[in-house]
């Protein structure tokens, strides 16, 4: 399979989900962030200033300085707790990286900021001229640590918060989308089977059964009652996930009914990889691109043309192939259902998948189209496997 995929020209080369919700919650700060933590600062100085004032001995000016110089350190302790918290927001596991990481960067950024606290004081007694001479107290010491490390964790806690309830609302926009990408790719795929042209030329070909093969006839109603059973079960249950096996019967029935209109026009070859029907796939993911070759890329033939199926693992990941030797058939129609039905299709993996999935689709140098999918494997949960 190598050197063959090495040979494909694809025109249609589309990665999915470029962007991770962290990678958004990462965005960059906005203006209105920047003067609200500029007058946070600056009314956090006048309250050290405010505070100094408060002595009697303290002339103005000097109060002014003491409050510059327990501000500007406490200041860039809660820009550091904010950047460090920033970078600190990503899926992590283990006690070095959740707790003992962040706790250590604390302490030492606290002791920093105390011990910068003291030094300007110090330098502000003795530029100044001061009479007395610069005392530390212990007292003192403990009061710069606590208002250091509750503007640290204050600082790092509303970044959190302000994170998380980005991620939230992400989320909750990501579940809206995916709900509306589920319902247009069912009514696509409705609308798709319950086409006149479609139900003409099924009925006309079960009506010609009716009295020379009325066993067939009957099993050709019955395929496009399980058409109908699958997507009206899909919609029923909300599923944006099922089980591989179920997507490939959904697509057998389909092929079913396409195999009595077109005969021996449609030369099918189908292969699934033992163990891989197991794994999860999107609803409406495999079905759609079947359609969309025999539609376009074989029925128009009158010849017609070989229809290839086939869904394999290779390492961490599930391939789902279907091409034809027909061609694409659509080139000329983008704009029309084939080309709805790709676009819906990979909006859909972007996100579900969320940068894990692929989708490639472009012609061969036979003159054939292909069309890959890679999905990451993953079990199928209880729901979606029943």
């Amino acid at each position: 399979m190598c050197p063959e995929k090495e040979r494909l020209s694809f025109t249609d080369v589309t990665p999915v989900g470029a962007e991770s919700a962290y990678g958004v919650a990462r965005a960059r700060i906005g203006l209105p962030t920047v003067l609200a933590a500029i007058s946070a600062w600056a009314l956090l100085v006048a309250v050290y200033a405010f505070i100094f004032a408060l002595s009697p001995t303290l002339p103005l000016s000097r109060a002014i300085r003491g409050g510059l110089a327990n501000g500007i350190p406490d200041g860039l302790l809660a820009l550091a707790g904010f950047t460090i918290a920033r970078r600190l927001d990503a899926p992590r596991t283990g006690f070095k990286s959740m707790v003992a990481g962040p706790l250590l960067r604390g302490l030492v950024l606290i002791g920093c900021a105390s011990t910068a606290k003291t030094l300007l004081l110090w330098a502000d007694v003795t530029l100044f001229g001061d009479k007395e001479p610069f005392r530390l107290f212990a007292g003192i010491i403990a009061w710069q640590v606590f208002v250091s490390a509750l503007i640290y964790v204050t600082s790092a806690a509303a970044c959190h918060v302000r994170l998380i309830d980005r991620r939230l609302r992400e989320e909750e926009a990501r579940a809206a989308r995916a709900e509306a990408l589920r319902a247009r790719a069912e009514l696509s795929v409705l609308r798709a089977q319950l086409n006149p042209h479609f139900l003409f030329n099924v009925l006309h070909s079960v009506l010609g059964m009716v009295r020379g093969d009325p066993a067939l006839a009957e099993a050709a109603l019955e395929g496009l009652g399980d058409l109908l059973r699958y997507a009206l079960r899909v919609h029923r249950d909300g599923m944006d996930r099922t089980a591989l096996r179920h997507e490939w019967e959904f697509m057998e029935a389909y092929l079913n009914l396409e195999k009595i209109r077109l005969g021996e026009r449609l030369q099918i070859a189908r292969r699934a990889q033992e163990g891989v029907l197991d794994h999860a796939v999107p609803t409406f993911s495999l079905q759609p691109l079947v359609e969309n070759a025999v539609r376009h890329g074989i029925a128009p033939r009158a010849a017609g043309g070989r229809l290839s199926i086939e869904v394999r693992s290779e390492g961490s990941e599930l391939h789902l192939e279907v091409r034809n030797d027909g061609g694409d058939g659509s080139r000329s129609r983008a704009e029309g259902e084939g080309g709805m039905g790709q676009r819906i299709l990979r909006e859909r993996l972007e996100v579900l998948y969320r940068g894990r999935a692929s989708m490639k689709a472009g012609p061969e140098e036979n003159g054939g189209y292909r069309v890959v999918i890679r999905l990451p494997l993953e079990p199928v949960s209880e729901e979606a496997g029943s």
